[in-house]
């Protein structure tokens, strides 16, 4: 059945019925169909006839496997059911997608996001997500541009397509998307597993930020890309288009303007993470490893969230990605609202209304609270340029002011922004210099 009609009814493996509404979108494993599931509206995602040639079985395994075991976090739209088996074919249900998440494939063209905070809230929430399935055991196996659908006024995240995920040595018979594989996985060398999910994550994050491929420049640009030049430039012969010891695969002028813009704004540190992301070493087999040393989910979160600590909002538009204490606009010249700075453990961050300590920044912490706020920067409502520091956890703070007095603050108490003032949140502390 290589579509279903409307108003066509199932039934799952769970016992339960459905009929398919609406449908909603096709790819290359199926079609995706809004369905009646018992009285709830959910989506389905009906796979073509022969999509799994000789191996449905296994795949089918998988996927009641992951079902088994539930989502390892919410932004996942996780495999929840699965359908009897209809004229050759299967299909699984899971949640809806709201209309407001986007995928990312439009975010490459012409989505914008509200802003450089939500993009940076965006590449945490992935990095965050991928921690966690990475830590449940799961490698995600098919990482691209398809997967993800984000909220452009939020970075809010939803992920899809997770009837790929798998655990290690469990050989679905995906191996991933052209131009988005780990080279390894290119060149057959290895089935898909964390690293070669690690090595994706990185493209991921480098084509939100620089909508550009990072190993697609001048060298890597063939009238005609065969599968066995492919095969040169993404799995044999991979150059990152900025390498400081390579420079034969350089972005074009002209052709990757938005790589050309962004790389020089972006913070030296976000740069090493992605060079060393994207390093010879990190694509090619030494002493029969594969792929090694690659960024973990880990070192993008501390990465990212000093990064977002990083943009302030100019009131001529521009956003700066600033160094610690050169508060200056380098577009209009100006001094940047910045009161004052907050000093954390490893690095100083400006405070301005808008920023946000995240728990991650203050110590060591659970990956479910990694990215959660801690404390948000906002403006005295009957004075904008004088500014305070509420407290968004759930615990209360120890503070010490700048006269040694202590007192006590509140979840969603606030507190003036002045030097001196120092905070102890019980989950690490913060000093406002």
């Amino acid at each position: 059945m290589a579509k279903l009609p409307i108003n066509t009814t199932l039934k799952t493996e769970r016992c339960r019925s459905l009929t398919v509404l609406q449908e909603l979108g096709e790819g290359g494993q199926g079609t995706v169909y809004k369905v009646d599931y018992d009285g709830r509206p959910m989506a389905l995602k009906w796979y073509h006839e022969n999509v799994f040639p000789g191996r449905q079985k296994q795949f089918l395994e998988n996927l009641r496997n992951n079902i088994a075991h539930g989502t390892p976090h919410e932004c996942f739209l996780w495999p929840l059911d699965v359908t009897e088996p209809s004229n050759g074919s299967i299909g699984y249900i899971m949640e809806l997608r709201p209309p407001e998440y986007i995928v990312m494939t439009r975010f490459l063209l012409k989505q914008k996001f509200a802003s450089f905070q939500v993009c940076a809230d965006a590449m945490l929430h992935i990095v965050n997500a991928f921690r966690i399935m990475h830590n449940d055991g799961f490698s995600y196996q098919d990482l691209n541009d398809g997967n993800f659908f984000i909220n452009p006024k939020t970075g809010d995240l939803l992920i899809c397509d997770n009837d790929n995920v798998s655990y290690p040595g469990f050989n679905t018979g995906v191996v991933g998307k052209s131009r988005y594989m780990a080279p390894e996985v290119v060149l057959g060398q290895k089935l898909p597993d964390k690293a070669s999910d690690r090595f994706s994550l990185a493209l991921i994050l480098f084509l939100l930020l620089c909508k550009s491929h990072p190993l697609e420049g001048a060298g890597a640009t063939p009238p005609c890309l065969t599968p066995s030049i492919e095969k040169i430039i993404y799995g044999s012969n991979p150059v990152f288009i900025f390498d400081p010891q390579n420079d034969t695969n350089r972005p074009i002028r002209g052709v990757h303007t938005n790589a050309i813009n962004m790389w020089p704004c972006l913070p030296v540190y976000l740069q090493d993470a992605f060079i060393k992301a994207f390093t010879k070493a990190s694509m090619t087999c030494t002493n029969g490893i594969y792929g090694g040393p690659r960024v973990i989910e880990r070192e993008w979160v501390d990465i990212l969230s000093r990064f977002r600590s990083s943009i302030v909002p100019c009131p001529c538009g521009n956003q700066e990605f600033v160094n610690e204490e050169k508060y200056v606009c380098s577009v209009c010249g100006k001094p940047l609202p910045v009161a004052n700075s907050l000093k954390l453990a490893r690095y100083t961050m400006p405070a301005y209304p808008g920023a946000k300590i995240l728990r991650g920044q203050l110590s060591n912490c659970g990956d479910d609270v990694a990215i959660e706020p801690v404390a948000e920067i906002i403006a005295a409502p009957n004075d904008p340029k004088v500014y305070g520091i509420r407290n968004a956890s759930k615990e209360t703070w120890r503070c010490i002011t700048s006269t040694g007095e202590q007192r006590n603050l509140a979840p969603d108490e606030v507190c003036p922004v002045k030097t001196g003032i120092r905070a102890d949140t019980g989950n690490g502390s913060f000093e406002i210099i």
